[in-house]
């Protein structure tokens, strides 16, 4: 029995060993010199994984992860080698990039520190499809950027002094892509920091501790101790907004299905509607703190440096708070003892602005 075993281990072992050699290995310099694109590498790619799958999980985790990495060098080595120099096409430094409006804004730190001091013009291309939230989970669908909202950001943006133009793109030369990002495997959209997405592909660095958007001439305060928005996107299954339904003077910014939604909750609410984005960082920057989840105008606060309290999303954690007074929520007992904490700061800052004398009296 025991010689039996033995054989048929042996047989085994022989057959193993002669389907690795029909099937071949995926070999990590031959794959870096071939060329993603290659058909027979294709099929020796799943051939190799399918074997591995066989054998053992981890294997094929090896695998992919060599793959990720082979493919995302070759993107971004092409990428890179496109590249043209300053001056090559005259001293003015150009930018795409096709949505959505919150990655616009987390792109603008880059923008600034490529083009260096020379004149920057940024071009938003529209109907491109880079969301995988449906109409109902966003107000665009699939698409990053629309001809209405290309409107609402370019007061904003045009308001930047170092942004020379902003235009919808119409397939002109550009220097800068901003969209390649998307491409890369390495580059995990549900996770990092998304300014720092373009440092890594382009080379940049930038403080982002100091603000990035300018308001001129700033606002005037208003009578909200908040702004709040809340898209159905992003959310802390762990955070609810309840215990706020006694605080008074609470403005929500976003949709009117968001707003409405919101209102259901916290029947306090006014809704302050806003024509363009220009006027929504106006409202931002007056209130005395902003609460937000991973939302386009969280990405206004945070380039704003207001203060600011971030509702984390557990599964996509792709925002950091970085500089001025600023605070993540993930739990609810912190989330409360936060928004508490910020409004005792509002209240002393408020007490120590000196009062305008009345000159009628």
């Amino acid at each position: 029995m025991k010689n039996d075993n033995n054989l048929r281990a042996g047989l085994l072992a022989q057959a193993m060993a002669s389907v690795r050699r029909q099937l071949g290995r995926v070999n990590e310099q031959a794959y870096r010199d071939q060329g993603w694109n290659s058909q027979a590498e294709k099929i020796q790619y799943k051939l190799s994984r399918f074997r591995l799958k066989l054998i053992s999980r981890k294997q094929v985790g090896k695998l992919d992860r060599m793959v990720q990495n082979i493919k995302s060098e070759r993107i971004f080595n092409a990428f890179h080698n496109s590249l043209h120099q300053p001056g090559q096409f005259g001293d003015e430094v150009t930018f795409k990039h096709s949505g959505n409006a919150g990655d616009v804004i987390y792109a603008l730190p880059a923008i600034k520190a490529l083009s260096n001091g020379r004149p920057a013009k940024l071009y938003l291309k529209t109907g491109v499809p880079v969301n995988g939230w449906s109409k109902r989970e966003h107000p665009l669908g699939k698409s990053g950027l629309t001809d209405e909202m290309v409107s609402k950001l370019k007061p904003l943006l045009e308001s930047q002094p170092w942004l020379s133009s902003v235009q919808v793109h119409q397939g002109e030369f550009v220097q800068y892509d901003l969209d390649v990002f998307r491409q890369i495997p390495d580059i995990k959209a549900d996770h990092g920091d998304i300014t720092r997405w373009y440092f890594w592909l382009h080379g940049a660095n930038a403080d982002l501790s100091k603000p990035w958007l300018e308001i001129d001439p700033p606002p005037t305060k208003t009578d909200a101790r908040i702004v709040m928005a809340r898209s159905t996107r992003y959310r802390n299954p762990h955070l609810s907004y309840a215990f706020l339904r006694d605080t008074k003077a609470i403005d929500f910014i976003g949709t009117r299905d968001e707003f409405a939604e919101m209102q259901k909750l916290l029947p306090q609410l006014r809704h302050a509607e806003c024509l363009d984005f220009l006027q929504l960082a106006r409202r931002i920057q007056s209130a005395s703190f902003f609460i937000g989840n991973q939302s386009f105008p969280y990405s206004v606060a945070e380039a704003l440096k207001v203060p600011r309290i971030l509702e984390t999303c557990p599964l996509y954690p792709n925002v950091i708070p970085v500089g001025g007074d600023a605070a993540e929520a993930f739990f609810q007992p912190h989330f409360e003892k936060l928004v508490r904490l910020f409004i005792r700061k509002a209240d002393a800052r408020a007490q120590s602005v000196p009062k305008v004398p009345d000159l009628a009296q």
